[in-house]
């Protein structure tokens, strides 16, 4: 096994199940649960980043409405004695306003390859999204240059409402994305939405990133569960033996995905699936 570890990158596992994982369920956490599940995440697994919320509407999304009380009990109590990045999904430039009024350091946007998601998931266009991106980029590095940023880039390669997005069109989005920002956003995370990336369709597109420069240790994966093991599996090997370092895995990998653009999330890949493929 250590011998294998070799070959890739340093691995650099971020968790999201207090944000991805508890969205999806119709349980309200509690902010004393929420402490006990993130405390246990880094007890027992140690990431190098965990996702503690959204600021979101709570009519929508009302699993994330004490994110904000969350992350500012979590930061204090946790961050003192133990250096983790904790980051908060910031979906538009009004959400990025109050999170830096209330001190997060470390933001995650999100934006898609498939237009109607996005309409869908955040009430916006991806031409509104990229113009608002521009926007929350630069308040959050004003902010402090230090501060980190994720850019989800959803829909890879599937949309759960218009079904496959082409190829091509994916990479464009990528491209774009990459070219703008690649200076001041930290990742760029490409996201299985629907948990139906094929290994052929991850390959192509890895392969053409590579070919037109793109540094790859800029990017990272966030997978769903799929029926297809192995096709998940060479999907992360590959992404490993390619420069790719960070992928999101959750703690309770039976839940997780976005509710508000599907009936039933497939859950979040576990640790366990990372490890495997080592």
């Amino acid at each position: 096994m250590f011998s294998s570890i070799l070959k890739y990158p340093p691995l650099r596992l971020f968790d999201v199940t207090l944000r991805d994982g508890l969205q999806s369920i119709p349980k309200i956490y509690s902010l004393a649960e929420k402490m006990d599940l993130g405390l246990d995440i880094i007890a027992n697994r140690n990431p190098y980043a965990i996702e503690v919320g959204s600021i979101v509407s709570p009519k929508i999304v009302p699993q994330m409405k004490n994110s904000i009380d969350f992350f500012q009990t979590f930061s204090s109590t946790y961050g003192t004695y133990k250096p983790i990045d904790i980051y908060v999904l910031t979906p538009n430039y009004k959400s990025v306003q109050f999170a830096a009024k209330n001190d997060v350091c470390n933001y995650s946007f999100i934006t898609s390859v498939s237009n109607m998601f996005q309409k869908k998931n955040i009430n916006m266009t991806i031409s509104d999204t990229k113009s608002e991106i521009n926007q929350m980029v630069d308040l959050v590095k004003t902010k402090h240059e230090d501060n980190k940023i994720k850019l989800y880039i959803s829909c890879f390669t599937e949309c759960p409402i218009v079904g496959k997005i082409d190829n091509h069109a994916i990479l464009t989005e990528i491209m774009y994305y990459y070219h703008t920002h690649s200076k001041h956003i930290d990742n760029f995370c490409l996201s299985d939405t629907c948990g139906t990336l094929r290994f052929q369709d991850f390959k192509f597109i890895i392969d053409a990133l590579i070919k037109n420069g793109v540094e790859l240790e800029q990017f990272g994966l966030h997978l769903h569960k799929q029926s297809n093991c192995d096709n998940v599996k060479n999907i992360i090997v590959y992404g490993m033996k390619n420069g790719i370092s960070q992928y999101d895995v959750s703690y309770m990998p039976e839940i997780g995905g976005c509710s508000v653009t599907m009936e039933n999330p497939p859950g979040n890949v576990g640790y366990e699936t990372i490890y495997e493929c080592l």
